[in-house]
């Protein structure tokens, strides 16, 4: 019997008229940020929002968060709102030691994302 080899990390999207929700599941890290770097610049154009979902995220490591912050500028620079949902447990730890928590829009959950249309993405920092 073999163990699986690498993380394990998924990435599932689903499309919400023009806002794309990125779910993620498992680890994000050097070995699994190439991959859902591929998946978020495929979601141009046509998206006005791209929530990333991070319920799922059991880890991140320091290329996560330099994707995220990467993301967001991106958006910033392309006319997109970039939202980061979700966040919990040890994800939510490193984002608040980290200081990103005040620095990239964050959301409780996905539905208060849209469900607010009115927020422009901007949220508090503490889901």
């Amino acid at each position: 019997m073999s163990a699986p080899y690498g993380p394990q990390f998924d990435i599932a999207v689903e499309h919400a008229g023009t806002t794309a929700i990125v779910r993620l599941a498992g680890e994000l890290d050097l070995a699994t940020a190439p991959e859902l770097t591929e998946v978020l610049h495929g979601l141009e154009p046509g998206c006005e929002r791209v929530i990333l979902d991070l319920t799922g995220l059991e880890f991140i490591d320091s290329t996560g968060l330099r994707l995220a912050v990467t993301e967001h500028g991106r958006a910033a620079e392309d006319g997109f709102e970039f939202v980061i949902a979700g966040a919990a447990g040890a994800v939510l730890k490193v984002l608040r030691l980290t200081g990103l928590d005040v620095t990239l829009p964050l959301a409780p959950d996905v539905a208060s994302i849209l469900g607010d249309a009115s927020s422009n993405g901007r949220f508090n920092g503490n889901p």
